[in-house]
């Protein structure tokens, strides 16, 4: 069978939806990384340092923009495989509470997977479009002058109702990692007896609590501060 003709089956899209997943999970880590720094009290200099040489290194943009479209495909791949599997169970059918194979995480991934397309979607209009194309005010650091995020990133969270948004956008992260980082170590055959607990504990604690948490109190935060 022909690379082409394995991945356009469902063990195919499967294996990259997992692979797309596990990229975006080091995203993760290293853009939280970054972000905590807009709670150092410095007025901002660690954040727009941070995010002047995240906007503007060369091998940092071309790996952006190659995160992007494995956004899309890691999306686009989830969506083929959920209308995929409803199509192949066109007629709901009872179960009995306990005797189903589907834990509730799954049967709420396409639910959880649209609310983080919307958030991520609002998300970069509301930030990455305004550090790329919009007008910022300027800092100047040790006679580097670089555009201010810090500030539109604190005057956007004035706003209660984003706040919100953002909590539910990390609520959404959390369970979506939780059953997408079991399910992809399950679609990868990695599954033992001797590391389930090492999987178990990085997948629930690591990425699906305690990264999106962290996400989370930045915007908490910054609001309070400023109350």
């Amino acid at each position: 069978m022909k690379w082409s003709q394995f991945f356009s089956t469902s063990i195919g899209k499967k294996l990259l939806v997992g692979a797309t997943g596990f990229f975006l999970c080091t995203f993760l880590i290293v853009h939280l990384a970054g972000n905590l720094s807009l709670m150092k009290d410095d007025g901002g200099q660690a954040f727009n340092l941070y995010a002047d040489f995240m906007g503007h290194n060369p091998l940092i943009q071309t790996l952006a923009w190659g995160l992007k479209v494995v956004i899309l495909i890691h999306a686009f791949l989830a969506i083929q495989l959920t209308i995929r599997n409803r199509a192949a169970r066109p007629v709901k059918y009872a179960v009995k509470p306990g005797n189903s194979t589907s834990s509730w995480y799954s049967r709420q991934m396409a639910v959880m997977g649209s609310l983080l397309l919307i958030f991520l979607v609002i998300h970069l209009a509301n930030f990455w479009w305004k550090m790329h194309f919009g007008s910022l005010d300027s800092a100047t650091y040790e006679g580097k002058e670089v555009g201010d995020l810090y500030k539109a990133v604190w005057f956007a969270f004035e706003n209660i109702g984003l706040v919100a948004l953002y909590v539910i956008g990390m609520i959404a992260l959390s369970f979506h990692l939780i059953h997408g980082f079991k399910s992809s170590m399950q679609t990868f055959g990695w599954n033992h007896p001797k590391y389930n607990g090492m999987i178990n504990f990085i997948g629930l604690w690591l990425f699906g609590i305690l990264i999106p948490l962290l996400f989370a109190v930045i915007p908490v935060y910054i609001y309070i501060k400023q109350i």
